[in-house]
């Protein structure tokens, strides 16, 4: 047997993801971090545009539409990963590994054509919470929840006593444990 090639991002996100779950249901960790940034090769995936440039893409449908592709393909294999996670039965907690794995995926940007960082997309998935819904938060400057509770919210989870983390003020209130 031969060892592994790296192909690059794309083709090996699978594989990646594949490992992630490998390594939290062995228990060899109980923490992985995986970015995906721009420089994910979209012409791994066909896209003859660059996955940066297309980020900034001014408005023109067609560049929307490579985006879109891109950005599918990627949840996609965060989809795949999820429900490889809900297929592994952990015994000792009666559930999966996803019912005691948070996965938390987000972006720096709420709008990377203008490099806005507000309305930020985040899915957190499994780790114990009540789940199946979408959240919109207030737009006023003055009403907005800092996405730090989320974190003060999922550290509570995991059993440090805090109230807060970093800018937050606070938890993410509406977020329920199962």
């Amino acid at each position: 047997m031969s060892e592994p090639e790296n192909q690059g991002l794309a083709p090996d996100l699978p594989a990646i993801y594949d490992l992630v779950a490998l390594a939290l249901q062995t228990d060899s960790t109980r923490v992985a971090t995986l970015e995906i940034g721009g420089s994910f090769a979209a012409s791994d995936i066909g896209i003859r545009k660059g996955y940066h440039g297309l980020s900034h893409h001014g408005k023109d449908e067609d560049n929307i539409k490579l985006l879109v592709q891109v950005e599918l393909y990627q949840m996609e294999q965060f989809a795949r990963f999820l429900d490889k996670l809900k297929s592994i039965r952990e015994p000792e907690c009666d559930g999966t590994l996803l019912d005691s794995t948070m996965a938390l995926l987000g972006s720096g940007m709420g709008n990377a054509n203008s490099h806005t960082n507000n309305d930020l997309p985040i899915i957190l998935a499994g780790g114990g919470f009540r789940h199946g819904e979408y959240k919109q938060h207030p737009d006023e400057s003055s009403k907005r929840i800092p996405l730090c509770n989320l974190y003060a919210s999922m550290l509570q989870r995991f059993g440090v006593e805090t109230d807060k983390f970093s800018t937050g003020t606070g938890t993410l209130t509406g977020l329920e444990w199962v």
